[in-house]
Protein backbone atom coordinates (compact mmCIF):
# COMPACT_ATOMS: atom_id res chain seq x y z
CA UNK A 1 0.00 0.00 0.00
CA UNK A 2 1.62 3.07 -0.96
CA UNK A 3 1.43 6.06 1.70
CA UNK A 4 -0.97 8.94 0.85
CA UNK A 5 0.51 12.15 0.75
CA UNK A 6 -0.30 14.74 3.25
CA UNK A 7 -0.52 18.20 2.74
CA UNK A 8 1.61 20.48 5.22
CA UNK A 9 1.14 21.05 8.71
CA UNK A 10 0.19 24.41 9.84
CA UNK A 11 2.22 25.75 12.69
CA UNK A 12 0.24 25.00 15.89
CA UNK A 13 1.30 28.45 16.94
CA UNK A 14 -1.07 30.38 14.70
CA UNK A 15 -3.94 27.83 14.77
CA UNK A 16 -4.57 27.27 18.88
CA UNK A 17 -7.20 29.50 19.01
CA UNK A 18 -9.60 27.15 17.23
CA UNK A 19 -10.99 24.54 19.13
CA UNK A 20 -12.02 21.25 18.06
CA UNK A 21 -14.35 18.87 20.32
CA UNK A 22 -14.22 15.05 18.74
CA UNK A 23 -16.17 12.49 20.31
CA UNK A 24 -14.55 8.80 19.65
CA UNK A 25 -15.15 4.70 21.71
CA UNK A 26 -18.36 3.32 22.56
CA UNK A 27 -21.21 4.22 25.46
CA UNK A 28 -22.10 1.47 27.82
CA UNK A 29 -25.60 1.58 28.67
CA UNK A 30 -26.35 0.31 32.37
CA UNK A 31 -28.62 -2.29 33.27
CA UNK A 32 -27.47 -3.06 36.89
CA UNK A 33 -24.40 -1.47 38.73
CA UNK A 34 -22.70 -3.99 37.45
CA UNK A 35 -23.79 -5.08 33.87
CA UNK A 36 -23.93 -2.88 30.61
CA UNK A 37 -25.03 -2.86 27.03
CA UNK A 38 -21.68 -2.51 24.65
CA UNK A 39 -20.87 -2.09 21.13
CA UNK A 40 -17.01 -3.33 19.83
CA UNK A 41 -16.26 -0.16 18.69
CA UNK A 42 -12.28 0.71 19.60
CA UNK A 43 -12.33 4.07 19.19
CA UNK A 44 -9.62 4.32 17.00
CA UNK A 45 -10.45 6.37 14.50
CA UNK A 46 -11.66 9.24 16.68
CA UNK A 47 -8.40 8.89 19.13
CA UNK A 48 -6.03 9.16 15.39
CA UNK A 49 -8.44 12.12 14.42
CA UNK A 50 -8.06 14.33 18.04
CA UNK A 51 -3.88 13.61 17.09
CA UNK A 52 -3.86 14.49 13.34
CA UNK A 53 -6.58 17.84 14.45
CA UNK A 54 -3.89 18.70 17.12
CA UNK A 55 -0.91 18.64 14.59
CA UNK A 56 -2.74 20.98 12.44
CA UNK A 57 -2.72 23.26 15.74
CA UNK A 58 -6.24 22.42 16.99
CA UNK A 59 -6.98 22.50 20.69
CA UNK A 60 -8.86 19.77 20.90
CA UNK A 61 -11.35 18.40 23.41
CA UNK A 62 -11.48 14.30 23.05
CA UNK A 63 -14.53 12.99 24.67
CA UNK A 64 -13.24 9.69 24.96
CA UNK A 65 -15.65 6.31 26.22
CA UNK A 66 -14.60 3.40 27.78
CA UNK A 67 -11.80 2.34 25.27
CA UNK A 68 -9.66 -0.33 25.52
CA UNK A 69 -6.37 1.25 23.58
CA UNK A 70 -4.15 3.73 24.37
CA UNK A 71 -5.43 7.42 24.77
CA UNK A 72 -4.06 10.10 22.81
CA UNK A 73 -0.38 11.88 24.39
CA UNK A 74 -0.61 15.35 22.85
CA UNK A 75 -0.14 18.99 24.72
CA UNK A 76 -3.17 19.96 22.52
CA UNK A 77 -5.27 16.93 23.30
CA UNK A 78 -7.86 17.18 26.54
CA UNK A 79 -9.56 14.26 27.32
CA UNK A 80 -13.05 14.51 28.56
CA UNK A 81 -14.13 10.35 29.98
CA UNK A 82 -18.05 9.54 29.18
CA UNK A 83 -19.72 6.28 29.57
CA UNK A 84 -22.97 6.13 29.11
CA UNK A 85 -25.09 8.40 25.94
CA UNK A 86 -26.60 10.24 28.73
CA UNK A 87 -23.21 11.34 29.95
CA UNK A 88 -22.20 11.81 26.08
CA UNK A 89 -24.84 14.27 26.07
CA UNK A 90 -24.18 16.21 29.21
CA UNK A 91 -20.98 17.04 28.22
CA UNK A 92 -21.68 17.91 24.67
CA UNK A 93 -24.38 20.53 25.93
CA UNK A 94 -21.37 21.93 28.23
CA UNK A 95 -18.88 21.76 24.99
CA UNK A 96 -20.48 22.57 22.05
CA UNK A 97 -20.97 25.90 22.70
CA UNK A 98 -17.04 26.75 22.78
CA UNK A 99 -16.57 24.57 19.92
CA UNK A 100 -15.86 25.89 16.81
CA UNK A 101 -15.37 22.15 14.60
CA UNK A 102 -16.99 18.91 16.04
CA UNK A 103 -16.67 15.48 14.75
CA UNK A 104 -18.92 12.62 16.06
CA UNK A 105 -16.49 9.62 15.92
CA UNK A 106 -17.74 7.86 18.69
CA UNK A 107 -20.35 4.79 18.74
CA UNK A 108 -23.61 5.64 20.53
CA UNK A 109 -25.30 2.97 21.52
CA UNK A 110 -29.11 2.76 19.47
CA UNK A 111 -30.95 1.27 22.78
CA UNK A 112 -30.18 1.38 25.93
CA UNK A 113 -32.54 -0.25 29.31
CA UNK A 114 -35.43 2.01 30.37
CA UNK A 115 -34.43 1.06 34.05
CA UNK A 116 -31.45 0.47 35.49
CA UNK A 117 -31.30 -2.37 38.66
CA UNK A 118 -29.58 -1.21 41.77
CA UNK A 119 -26.93 -3.11 43.08
CA UNK A 120 -26.62 -6.56 41.25
CA UNK A 121 -29.54 -8.44 39.88
CA UNK A 122 -29.37 -12.21 40.68
CA UNK A 123 -29.24 -14.54 37.83
CA UNK A 124 -31.77 -16.51 37.12
CA UNK A 125 -31.88 -20.18 34.97
CA UNK A 126 -35.39 -18.52 33.23
CA UNK A 127 -32.99 -15.79 31.65
CA UNK A 128 -33.96 -12.27 32.09
CA UNK A 129 -36.46 -9.85 29.52
CA UNK A 130 -34.98 -6.54 29.08
CA UNK A 131 -37.10 -3.16 28.18
CA UNK A 132 -35.08 -1.35 26.15
CA UNK A 133 -35.69 2.48 25.15
CA UNK A 134 -34.12 4.16 21.98
CA UNK A 135 -31.51 6.77 22.77
CA UNK A 136 -32.25 10.03 21.44
CA UNK A 137 -30.21 11.50 18.25
CA UNK A 138 -27.35 13.05 20.49
CA UNK A 139 -27.09 16.10 17.62
CA UNK A 140 -30.57 16.49 17.22
CA UNK A 141 -31.28 16.98 20.67
CA UNK A 142 -27.90 19.44 21.46
CA UNK A 143 -27.97 21.15 18.13
CA UNK A 144 -29.21 24.79 19.81
CA UNK A 145 -25.99 23.99 21.88
CA UNK A 146 -23.57 24.57 19.00
CA UNK A 147 -21.76 27.57 18.36
CA UNK A 148 -23.14 29.51 15.61
CA UNK A 149 -20.68 29.13 12.48
CA UNK A 150 -19.66 26.10 13.77
CA UNK A 151 -19.02 22.94 11.69
CA UNK A 152 -20.30 19.88 12.41
CA UNK A 153 -19.12 16.38 10.49
CA UNK A 154 -20.68 12.82 11.90
CA UNK A 155 -19.52 9.50 10.97
CA UNK A 156 -21.87 6.57 9.45
CA UNK A 157 -21.26 3.23 9.56
CA UNK A 158 -23.61 0.65 7.14
CA UNK A 159 -23.73 -2.23 5.08
CA UNK A 160 -21.90 -1.10 1.55
CA UNK A 161 -25.00 -2.07 -0.09
CA UNK A 162 -26.79 1.38 1.60
CA UNK A 163 -23.72 3.52 2.74
CA UNK A 164 -24.06 6.03 0.31
CA UNK A 165 -27.73 6.41 0.81
CA UNK A 166 -27.42 6.52 4.46
CA UNK A 167 -24.98 8.56 4.63
CA UNK A 168 -26.31 11.21 2.43
CA UNK A 169 -30.00 10.94 4.54
CA UNK A 170 -28.22 11.47 8.17
CA UNK A 171 -26.06 14.40 6.42
CA UNK A 172 -29.43 16.30 6.08
CA UNK A 173 -31.47 14.99 8.86
CA UNK A 174 -28.58 15.92 11.26
CA UNK A 175 -27.77 19.03 9.99
CA UNK A 176 -24.10 18.52 9.27
CA UNK A 177 -21.30 20.00 7.10
CA UNK A 178 -20.29 16.58 5.87
CA UNK A 179 -20.52 13.05 6.99
CA UNK A 180 -17.96 10.16 6.38
CA UNK A 181 -19.34 6.69 5.37
CA UNK A 182 -17.47 3.90 5.82
CA UNK A 183 -18.33 0.13 5.27
CA UNK A 184 -19.73 -2.06 8.76
CA UNK A 185 -16.85 -3.70 7.87
CA UNK A 186 -14.33 -1.07 9.53
CA UNK A 187 -15.47 -2.04 12.74
CA UNK A 188 -12.63 -4.78 13.53
CA UNK A 189 -9.99 -3.79 10.83
CA UNK A 190 -6.88 -1.59 10.42
CA UNK A 191 -8.13 0.04 7.61
CA UNK A 192 -10.99 2.12 6.12
CA UNK A 193 -12.34 2.67 2.68
CA UNK A 194 -13.76 5.94 4.02
CA UNK A 195 -15.61 8.85 1.72
CA UNK A 196 -16.41 12.30 3.17
CA UNK A 197 -20.01 13.51 1.75
CA UNK A 198 -20.00 17.13 1.97
CA UNK A 199 -23.39 19.35 2.65
CA UNK A 200 -22.47 21.45 -0.94
CA UNK A 201 -22.40 17.74 -2.92
CA UNK A 202 -18.73 17.64 -3.29
CA UNK A 203 -17.92 13.73 -1.90
CA UNK A 204 -13.71 13.20 -0.95
CA UNK A 205 -11.60 10.69 -0.53
CA UNK A 206 -8.30 9.82 0.09
CA UNK A 207 -7.69 7.79 -3.04
CA UNK A 208 -7.55 4.41 -1.67
CA UNK A 209 -8.29 2.52 1.11
CA UNK A 210 -5.56 3.31 3.74
CA UNK A 211 -4.97 2.65 7.70
CA UNK A 212 -7.31 5.01 10.32
CA UNK A 213 -4.08 6.52 11.11
CA UNK A 214 -3.88 7.54 7.95
CA UNK A 215 -7.12 8.10 6.85
CA UNK A 216 -7.20 10.40 10.16
CA UNK A 217 -4.54 12.65 9.05
CA UNK A 218 -6.43 13.17 5.53
CA UNK A 219 -9.15 14.06 6.83
CA UNK A 220 -7.93 16.31 9.97
CA UNK A 221 -5.79 17.96 6.50
CA UNK A 222 -9.48 17.91 4.77
CA UNK A 223 -11.20 19.67 7.57
CA UNK A 224 -8.54 22.24 8.88
CA UNK A 225 -8.07 23.62 5.03
CA UNK A 226 -11.76 23.92 4.08
CA UNK A 227 -13.48 27.34 4.87
CA UNK A 228 -16.23 28.03 7.34
CA UNK A 229 -19.50 28.38 5.22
Amino acid sequence: MQPIPQPALQSSSAATTRMALVTAGPTEEPIDEVRFLGNRSSGRMGVALATALAEHGWRVRLALGPIRIAPPCHPLVEIVPFRSSQDLEALLRAELPAADLVVMAAAVADYRPRVVETGKMRRSAEGMTLALEGVPDLLATTKTARKPASRVFGFALEPAERLRASALEKLVRKDLAGIVANPLETMDAADIDGTLFLRDGRERTPGERCSKEAFARWLAAELSTMEVS
